[in-house]
């Protein structure tokens, strides 16, 4: 009887590690898909500032004394 308990206690182990697996699993995926909308953001962030940047340059100069 002790075998079979064990067994059947082993069984029920990987049936619960397998599940909290697939949960992590979930999880994981969830948070991929996070990252990449933030990094989408923040590439046009990026490339907003980065076409911004020289017209608020130009704008901020003091006019030239020519």
């Amino acid at each position: 009887m002790t075998t079979l308990g064990d067994v059947l206690k082993g069984i029920r182990e990987t049936i619960v590690l397998s599940e909290r697996v697939e949960q992590l699993t979930k999880k994981v995926d969830q948070m991929d898909a996070h990252e990449r909308d933030l990094i989408e953001r923040l590439v046009r962030l990026e490339t907003f500032v980065d076409f911004v940047r020289p017209a608020i340059t130009r704008r901020t100069l003091p006019p030239s004394s020519n």
